[in-house]
């Protein structure tokens, strides 16, 4: 069973080829290049040098949010034509269930993967790994202050000893985070903190398995919020 994971839904481009065993190979850039000059050559490599084509591929995975508006029409857009033109089915990976699973195996910790909303806000859910990797907090937009009393609650409720933080929404507010966890807040590596299309097998797997396949002809992605132009729009001022 192979696969090709492919993800943009945050300043981020990651592309992996992977089975259950195995990352054959895995590429990330996240440095001034856009999405849509960098996934399909990207794409074009992880296959090249694989050895393979879209035909030995058992199955397509995609982040289909939260995270950049554009980066996830961008990624879910590749991913749908690669579909079509091959014959491929498509699963779907939350980019927090993909961000989560980079901290695999922290059993006495809460795992919260957090993505930079703006406004002050983050997109996020907690997890806890016990044998498997389990979401007890479903995602939503979080305000920074409503998120650290939802964790210090889970934290209370199950008995762990702090909380890992990943993501490019530690990093805005870092200070407030560190003020309110203390040494009891954990940080991964760099190489952990961001999005890892190699991530993605911790999930697709499963899916594949189950055969819950998407429907590209109706896939489309998991915002969680409205864009600038939707809010203005409500306000009356388009």
């Amino acid at each position: 069973m192979l696969v090709l994971a492919v993800d943009s839904a945050t300043p981020v481009a990651g592309v992996a080829v992977l089975n259950r065993d195995k990352v054959l190979y895995e590429e990330f850039c996240n440095y001034k290049k856009t999405h849509s000059e960098t996934l399909l050559p990207m794409i074009d490599r992880a296959l090249k040098v694989c050895e393979c084509t879209l035909d030995d591929i058992t199955a397509l995975a995609v982040t289909i949010g939260p995270g950049s508006f554009t980066g996830l029409r961008i990624g879910m857009g590749t991913v749908k034509g690669l579909s079509l033109a091959s014959g491929k089915p498509v699963v779907t990976i939350s980019t927090l269930d993909m961000l989560a699973a980079n901290a695999l195996y922290a059993e006495d910790l809460l795992i919260v993967p957090v993505l930079d909303a703006r406004k002050n806000e983050v997109y996020s859910a907690i997890y806890e790994f016990h044998g498997i990797m389990q979401k007890i907090v479903p995602e939503k937009t979080w305000g920074t202050e409503e998120l650290v009393l939802k964790i210090e609650e889970e934290k209370k409720s199950l008995g762990k000893k702090g909380v890992i933080m990943l993501g490019d929404g530690f990093y805005p507010y870092e200070d407030y985070w560190r003020n309110m966890f203390g040494e009891n807040m954990f940080v991964p590596p760099p190489h952990l903190m961001l999005p890892r299309a190699a991530a993605m097998g911790v999930w697709a797997f499963d899916k594949i398995e189950k055969e819950d396949f998407a429907d590209i002809w109706t896939l489309s992605p998991v915002y969680l919020r409205l864009s600038e132009a939707e809010y203005r729009l409500r306000r009356g001022e388009l």
